[in-house]
């Protein structure tokens, strides 16, 4: 074998190592990076519930501030008939 040859055998096991090593690599950071995405996306859904609670208590005050309001509104036209 003469020293290109070598050279070349080389670099192919070298390319062929950092194949390796990379899916090896993603093999153990896809599991962290899964967690965290997960985790991030649950965050998100507890601060969109927490949202829609707080929505959802505004309305109702909203709307027994106005059916207060309009039944003291009918009541006082009924008197004034």
């Amino acid at each position: 074998m003469d020293s290109k040859q070598k050279m070349a055998a080389a670099g192919a096991g070298m390319v062929a190592a950092g194949i390796g090593l990379s899916i090896a690599g993603v093999a153990l950071i896809a599991p962290a990076v899964f967690g965290w995405a997960l985790g991030v996306v649950e965050k998100c859904s507890e601060r969109f519930g927490d949202e829609i609670e707080n929505a959802s208590k505004r309305v109702g005050t909203v709307a027994g501030t106005l059916r207060r309001s309009f039944n003291q509104a009918a009541r006082t036209g009924r008197e004034a008939s």
